[in-house]
C-alpha cells in the first residue's frame, strides 16, 4: 500500500515544518484503531511524500529521507475525567515557574494565537485550577473538519491530541514531538464544542533530562471519551526553531 501525501503549510507546527500530531494522524490512517507513530525528522512542508505501509509498519518518506512510522498498537494510558467544575487559569508558558521562556509559534495549525477559526484549530490550552500538571481547552468544532458523514476526520483528532500535551508537560521549553501513541475511541460530530485536556506524566521532583511525557484526551459535549493519546516530547536548542 503505497500513496503520495503533501503537507500543506496550512498544516505547520514549527514555521517550517509540518505539525506534529496531524503528520502522525497522516501515520496512523494507515491502521485500524490505535498506533504509535514517531517522527524522526520535523516534517517537509509542500513537497510530495511517500506514505506506505509493508506489513505491520507505516512509513513517511521524502526521497531517500525517514520522517516518521508507525505501528499498530493500542493505547492504554488512564484517563482521568474532565475536572468538574472546569475552572481555567493562565497560559502554563506565563506560569511563575515555567522551567523557560520560550513560546510556542503563534502560526501553529493546533495552537497558534494567530490562526482563525475555520482555518486553524485554535485549541489554546490553559492550566486548570486546583490540578497541577494538567491543562484544558474548549476546541470549537466546524464543517471543514469532516466528511461527508459529518464525523471529525481522525487526523484533526490526532492534531489535537499533540500540542495540548507540550503545555502540560514542557511549558516554556523549546520541544518537539517525538512520539504519539493515541487511539480514537469513539466518533466525534463537526459541530458544537469538545474539551481537551492533558496532563504532566511525570511524578514532582522527577529529573527530566531531555524527555518530557503527557497524557491527553479529547471529550465531546457529553462528556464522552473520543480519543486518548500519550506522548514523547524532546528539548531541543531553541536557536534551532525559526521564528
Amino acid at each position: 500500500m503505497q500513496q503520495t501525501v503533501i503537507i500543506k503549510s496550512r498544516f505547520k507546527g514549527p514555521p517550517e515544518s509540518g505539525n506534529g500530531g496531524y503528520t502522525c494522524g497522516l501515520l496512523a490512517s494507515l491502521f485500524k484503531g490505535g498506533a504509535e507513530a514517531s517522527l524522526r525528522v520535523p516534517p517537509p512542508l509542500d513537497v510530495e511524500l511517500v506514505l506506505s505501509r509493508d506489513g505491520d509498519t507505516a512509513t513517511l518518506t521524502h526521497g531517500d529521507i525517514l520522517v516518521g512510522t508507525a505501528v499498530s498498537k493500542s493505547c492504554d494510558i488512564s484517563v482521568p475525567p474532565v475536572p468538574q467544575p472546569l475552572v481555567l487559569g493562565i497560559n502554563p508558558v506565563d506560569a511563575p515557574d515555567a522551567p523557560g521562556a520560550f513560546r510556542p509559534f503563534d502560526t501553529c495549525f493546533v495552537c497558534g494565537e494567530a490562526r482563525k477559526q475555520g482555518d486553524g484549530l485554535c485549541i489554546h490550552s490553559k492550566q486548570v485550577e486546583g490540578h497541577r500538571g494538567m491543562v484544558a481547552a474548549s476546541w470549537k468544532l466546524f464543517e471543514g473538519l469532516a466528511g461527508a458523514d459529518g464525523i471529525v476526520d481522525p487526523v484533526y483528532i490526532w492534531s489535537a491530541l499533540d500540542c495540548p500535551g507540550y503545555f502540560a508537560c514542557a511549558p516554556g521549553e523549546a520541544a518537539l514531538l517525538a512520539r504519539l501513541t493515541a487511539e480514537v475511541v469513539a466518533p466525534l460530530k463537526a459541530e458544537g464544542e469538545a474539551t481537551v485536556i492533558a496532563w504532566d506524566l511525570a511524578a514532582p521532583g522527577t529529573e527530566k533530562g531531555r524527555k518530557r511525557r503527557c497524557g491527553s484526551a479529547v471529550y465531546d459535549v457529553a462528556g464522552t471519551l473520543v480519543a486518548k493519546a500519550e506522548g514523547l516530547w524532546i528539548t531541543v536548542d531553541p536557536s534551532t526553531l525559526k521564528a
